[in-house]
């Protein structure tokens, strides 16, 4: 039930990442209109990259060492050919050197994104968690 949730959970946090990326590119270049077919596209892609970090990112791990940097290199890089594969796929990039620079730099800016709103919630929530500790103490 646990990989469920976080499934979900990091599937809203990528989409919402790709959707903003989408908006500012838009703002760019000018775009007006975003097509039905982009959205189920950015939907598809937040699910497989969700499902891409629940399985693959270390989060069990405790310690920062070279196992885990080594497993989050393995991450971005899974996220990163997923994400071209997509994307070119797509017709968001071209199959070039350019194309595959610019995803990316797009991975690594969702990724940046995704683990800000990871870490704010979890932050939240281990606050929330100490305050209904305390409140619970102090009925006892």
């Amino acid at each position: 039930m646990k990989r469920i949730s976080d499934i979900i959970k990091y599937f809203t946090f990528i989409t919402t990442g790709i959707v903003i990326l989408f908006i500012l590119i838009m703002l760019v270049q000018h775009d007006e209109a975003l097509d039905l077919s982009t959205l189920i596209e950015i939907t598809a892609l937040g699910l497989i990259t969700s499902l891409i970090t629940v399985f693959l990112y270390p989060f069990e791990m405790e310690k920062i060492n070279r196992e885990y940097l080594l497993r989050i290199l393995l991450h971005y890089t899974v996220l990163c050919a997923a994400a071209s594969v997509f994307g070119i796929s797509f017709g968001w990039i071209t199959f070039s050197f350019g194309g595959i620079v610019l995803m990316m730099i797009s991975v690594a800016g969702i990724y940046v994104f995704t683990y800000a709103v990871a870490y704010m919630t979890a932050v939240y929530d281990a606050e929330e968690l100490n305050r209904a500790l305390k409140d619970k103490r102090k009925d006892q």
